[in-house]
């Protein structure tokens, strides 16, 4: 019986206005490993296995674990398991006495193993999941699903209280509303997915018309996107009446339909970034009427404004008691062009003309430090430049992107996201944060080769204001233009590359 159990079992009572005390003798409740039909669980404890965040093991089967623990059996994705020391007693009530190839650690221990052995995973409580140790996939179930029911987890240490007599039942059905002790109770999870560049133009808009569907793009993934329970869209691009889809060789001034707005909706968006350089594409007046359209849809923004106030004003979203912070900016501008207005534009947000705001690493770090007391955790967003000298797109990030991007992380930011580049970048962990260089395309037209048809969807588990875990998928733009998640094969060729330009 886990030590805590006792303590969970009065809980429930005292919460229901019942006063139990513990009695050795012959009792009206008891606590039990196994469930009957009027018992009330009182206990649960969330197990997770987990392995290194760069591994490409997706997921594995309850089978398979319980028989290397146990010595049973073997599996070709692992031959050692660490479990953390606290939680082995309990585990062996799940899986039975463990066999040579289990190893306990002390729970600080537990990343160093894992990390220093390839084919390994460790068994944490949930609550201990770190970015450095990726939640795994148990019989095709994920610990960090915000959708995923705690009794549905296969690997959890659970107690019930039983009545043994009628008083007892009498207390229990008093105590039908309290709730049982949990270290996974979903009111303090949040899921927030991230995403990289979006800008409905070119041959996107002329496939969402020969579609006659304004969530053409969006169509295959939008939903799956929609049960973040905070999704962000970094889109570069205005929202212009009358928007005409132009598709020309190199053309480089992009608006969007407000009608292809649709394909948002289906992604579920609760708030976009506009870090982007081509938001005043179609002049100041068309960049305030599609913040108007965001007022108008109820989604808020951050990185880009009214005016460089506005635009530097971090965003701050509460979910279940998670409060957190999203700010950004736009380091490549450029100060003046002229695209589709009576008059030159600058990218940048002024004092009295929309835009992106400004990246400057003093003042984004001022601004962090400055959020970082009033939330959990704070979400910093740049777009940065985007290709080498030679013009091309490249996994490893530039070396002023990382000094940049590693200043946001020193002065506070626990996720660092780089929206500027058109095809995946480099990953890097810092402390219990981490740093995603780029982020690739969304819903973008590049498909003209494989590394831009590509994009990484981050999905990032709050738990109690704490970063818990980063998950990473992966995107695929069909030459239709149209959005898909990427075959298995295919993730991991990305992810390869992705942690190849990460050192991993």
């Amino acid at each position: 019986m886990p030590p805590k159990a006792e303590f969970a079992g009065l809980k429930v009572l005292i919460d229901a206005g019942l006063k139990p005390i513990l009695n050795s003798g012959e009792p009206d409740i008891e606590l039990r490993p196994r469930p009957a039909d009027e018992d009330k669980l009182a206990y649960e404890r969330i197990l997770v296995p987990v392995d290194r965040f760069p591994s490409m093991l997706e997921g594995i089967t309850s089978q398979e674990l319980r028989e290397v623990w146990t010595g049973s059996g073997t599996s070709p994705s692992f031959t050692t398991i660490y479990p953390s020391q606290d939680i082995v007693t309990e585990l062996e009530g799940l899986l039975g006495a463990p066999g040579p190839s289990v190893k306990p650690e002390a729970p600080d221990d537990i990343g160093s193993a894992v990390w220093g052995d390839p084919m390994s995973i460790g068994i944490v409580p949930f609550e201990a999941l770190t970015p450095r140790l990726r939640s795994l996939q148990v019989d095709g179930l994920s610990a960090v699903d915000n959708e995923l029911s705690s009794s549905d987890w296969p690997f959890a240490s659970r107690v019930w209280l039983h009545p043994r007599t009628e008083r007892g039942k009498q207390a229990l059905t008093q105590a039908a509303g309290s709730r049982p002790t949990t270290n996974r109770d979903l009111d303090k999870l949040t899921v927030v997915a991230m995403t990289g560049v979006t800008a409905m133009a070119r041959n996107t808009a002329v496939a969402i018309e020969k579609a006659g569907d304004y969530a053409f793009p969006a169509r295959l993934v939008g939903p799956g996107l929609a049960t973040a329970d905070i999704t962000t869209i970094s889109n570069e691009i205005p929202f212009v009446e009358g928007c005409v889809p132009d598709n020309t060789l190199n053309n480089l001034i992009l608006c969007s339909k407000p009608e292809y707005f649709a394909a948002l909706d289906l992604s579920g968006v609760d708030a976009v970034g506009l870090t982007g350089n081509h938001m005043n594409d179609f002049g100041y007046d068309n960049d305030l009427a599609s913040l108007n359209l965001y007022k108008e849809k109820g989604v808020p923004v951050y990185g880009g404004g009214a005016n460089d106030e506005a635009a530097r004003a971090p965003l701050i979203l509460e979910h279940h008691g998670n409060r957190l912070a999203f700010l950004g900016a736009n380091q490549w501008g450029p100060e003046e062009y002229w695209p589709k207005s009576p008059r030159p534009v600058s990218a940048w947000a002024g004092s009295d003309n929309p835009g992106s705001a400004r990246f400057d690493r003093a003042q984004m770090a001022a601004d962090i430090r400055a959020v970082k007391p009033k939330v959990d955790l704070v979400f910093a967003e740049a777009q940065h430049t985007e290709f080498n000298a030679a013009g091309d797109y490249q996994a490893e990030p530039l070396p002023q992107q990382v000094a940049d991007f590693q200043a946001l992380s020193d002065a506070g930011a626990d996720v660092v996201t780089g929206v500027q580049a058109h095809a995946p970048q480099a990953v890097e962990l810092r402390d219990d944060g981490i740093i995603l260089y780029g982020l690739g395309n969304l819903y973008f037209d590049q498909t003209w080769s494989w590394p831009t048809r590509t994009g990484l969807v981050v999905w990032h588990t709050v738990y109690e204001g704490r970063l818990l875990n980063t998950h990473l998928s992966v995107t695929v733009i069909d030459p239709n233009f149209q959005l898909r998640w990427s075959t298995p094969q295919e993730r991991r060729d990305v992810l390869k590359t992705v942690y190849a330009a990460s050192g991993w």
